[in-house]
C-alpha cells in the first residue's frame, strides 16, 4: 500500500477545508439572498472574496495537478497498449500458422491413406 505524501496530507487538511468553507459560505449567502430576500452585505462579500482567493488558487492548482497525473498515466499506458497489441497480433499469426500446418498434415494423411487403399 502506498504511503500518502506530505502534499496529499496538506491538501486534505488545509486545501479541502478552505474550498469547502468558501463554497459553503458563498452558497449560504446566495441562498439567503434568493430565498429569504436578505441582501448580501459588504462584510459577507469581503469574507467571500478573502476566502475565495486561496480557494480559487487551490482549485486551479488541483486541476493542473490532475492534468499532469492523467498525462503521466496515459504516457505510461501507451507502451503497455502497444505491447498488448503486438502480442495479440503474434498470437493470431501463430494460431493461423498452426491451423494451416494441421490442415496440411491432415490432407497429407488422407492422401497417404487413399493411396495405400488403392494398392
Amino acid at each position: 500500500m502506498k504511503q500518502k505524501s506530505s502534499t496529499k496530507n496538506l491538501f486534505w487538511f488545509v486545501s479541502v477545508p478552505i474550498v469547502l468553507a468558501w463554497v459553503s459560505f458563498a452558497s449560504l449567502a446566495v441562498y439567503q439572498s434568493v430565498v429569504n430576500g436578505i441582501e448580501i452585505t459588504e462584510n459577507q462579500l469581503t469574507v467571500i472574496g478573502i476566502v475565495g482567493g486561496p480557494a480559487l488558487l487551490i482549485i486551479t492548482n488541483l486541476l493542473d495537478l490532475f492534468k499532469q497525473e492523467t498525462t503521466t498515466d496515459i504516457q505510461l499506458m501507451t507502451p503497455n497498449a502497444e505491447t498488448d497489441g503486438k502480442l495479440a497480433e503474434l498470437k493470431l499469426k501463430h494460431e493461423l500458422e498452426r491451423n494451416a500446418a494441421q490442415h496440411e498434415h491432415e490432407m497429407l494423411m488422407e492422401k497417404t491413406a487413399a493411396s495405400s487403399t488403392e494398392e
